[in-house]
């Protein structure tokens, strides 16, 4: 069994942030727990190797099975993960706007929308998936990707633009975030850098700072459990503890407290393999 983080090549980093690669096997009488899964900043492909992926979105009163090899988009609810006894995945995270770049498709058509990887990526992603279902060991399951993503980014036209870099800036400072600076370091006005900023992550750039902001404060916790939640609001820019608590209710669907008391139950801390495993 394995849980880990993994990065890509050198060369095709500007467009994947990493692989997470995790398998799981769980006794077969075994009841296993579903798996809290907040709102997050996250864009990517899923392959799925081995057992199934069903989610449920509390909010929506949707259940869905997910497909064998799917991409995804920013989640826009709160979902609960349920597995297979076992249960092998990689996860292919993207740098903000790479699947846009890559796929073409506007990204607000993928937004909480999970959809064959086929349909947007063509059939090689078939092979693809064969490989990884059929290599040897867990090590040579990141070269698979490499080697595609190599062949797929290298068939891109070079027409890189200031905005390509926008959804990566505020990922990293989500608190530095202000409308009319980014607008202007991407050379646009308001009004274009909104609507090309949507077409390229699929929601609205304050909207996608917020999550970013959560996102950091969340993983702030997992990492750093002895911090109490309002040193956690401190660090990670709110302006008090209150707005950390309403960005939960929103994003969790929860209040902090209740979440994290809920995660202790998710299938890879239940098998202790990390701590600090964060995917879909």
């Amino acid at each position: 069994m394995i849980c880990k983080r993994i990065q890509p090549a050198k060369e095709i980093s500007e467009f994947i942030r990493e692989y997470l690669l995790f398998h799981a096997v769980f006794d077969m009488t075994a009841n296993i727990p579903a798996k809290s899964y907040p709102v997050n900043p996250e864009e990517g492909i899923i392959f799925l190797i081995r057992g199934s992926l069903v989610a449920e979105s509390p909010e929506l009163g949707t259940i869905h099975k997910r497909p064998k090899t799917f991409v995804f988009g920013i989640p826009s609810n709160r979902q609960n993960l349920s597995i297979s006894n076992e249960y092998m995945m990689v996860c292919v995270r993207f740098q903000p706007g790479a699947l846009f770049k890559l796929s073409g498709i506007p990204m607000t058509e993928l937004v909480h929308n999970y959809i064959d990887a086929e349909l947007i990526l063509g059939g090689e992603i078939k092979t693809v998936h064969e490989q990884l279902a059929n290599a040897s060991n867990y090590e040579s399951m990141p070269l698979i990707l490499d080697n595609y993503f190599q062949r797929k980014i290298h068939k891109l036209k070079k027409n890189e633009q200031p905005i390509d870099k926008i959804g990566s800036l505020i990922l990293k400072n989500p608190q530095g975030f202000n409308l009319e600076k980014t607008a202007g370091q991407a050379c646009l006005s308001h009004r274009q850098f909104e609507k090309r900023f949507i077409r390229q992550i699929g929601i609205p750039p304050k909207l996608f700072s917020r999550i970013c902001r959560f996102n950091q404060a969340y993983e702030l916790k997992e990492y750093s459990p002895h911090l109490n939640w309002f040193t956690i609001a401190v660090q990670t820019g709110y302006s008090d503890y209150q707005h950390l608590v309403k960005d939960f209710k929103q994003f969790a669907g929860t209040l902090p407290n209740t979440f994290l008391q809920e995660c202790q139950n998710n299938p890879e801390r239940v098998l202790n393999l990390s701590a600090g495993f964060i995917g879909v």
